[in-house]
C-alpha cells in the first residue's frame, strides 16, 4: 500500500483563499456597521429637528389663536393692523410669523423659518479676489 502525501501548496492555497474570504466578509461587516451607525445618527438628528420645528409651530399657532381672540401675548409687535412675532426652534433657527387684520379677518402674511446663527465664512482656501495682476508685466 502506497501512502499518499499532501503537498503544502494544495493545502496552503485553500487556506489562503479561506482567510481572504473571511477578511473580506469582516471588512464588509464593519462597513455595514458604520453605515448603519451613520444612518441612525442622521435619523436621530432629523427626528430632533422635526420635533423642534413642530413645537415652535404649535407655539406660534397658540399665539395666533390668542391674537384672533383679542388678546395681546408677550413678544407680539403690532404696527397698525399687522402683528409679528417669533418662536425659537433651536439656538440657530426661529419661526417668524406676520399676521395682518383686514375687515375683522386675519390673514397670514409670513410663516417662515429663519436662520439666526452667526455665519462664518470658510477662509481656509486661498481664492483669487481679482485685485492682483494675473500675469507679470
Amino acid at each position: 500500500m502506497k501512502k499518499r502525501k499532501l503537498s503544502f501548496t494544495s493545502v496552503g492555497g485553500s487556506s489562503i483563499l479561506t482567510i481572504f474570504a473571511v477578511l473580506c466578509f469582516l471588512v464588509f461587516a464593519l462597513l455595514s456597521l458604520s453605515t448603519a451607525k451613520a444612518n441612525y445618527n442622521l435619523a436621530e438628528k432629523s427626528v430632533k429637528a422635526v420635533s423642534n420645528y413642530y413645537a415652535a409651530d404649535t407655539k406660534a399657532e397658540e399665539i395666533y389663536s390668542q391674537i384672533r381672540a383679542g388678546n395681546m401675548p408677550d413678544g407680539v409687535k403690532q404696527k397698525g393692523n399687522t402683528y409679528s412675532y417669533t418662536c425659537a426652534i433651536d439656538d440657530k433657527q426661529k419661526l417668524l410669523v406676520e399676521i395682518k387684520k383686514q375687515k375683522e379677518k386675519f390673514h397670514v402674511v409670513k410663516w417662515e423659518k429663519q436662520y439666526t446663527g452667526e455665519w462664518k465664512p470658510d477662509d481656509t482656501i486661498d481664492v483669487w479676489d481679482g485685485m492682483e495682476q494675473m500675469l507679470p508685466d
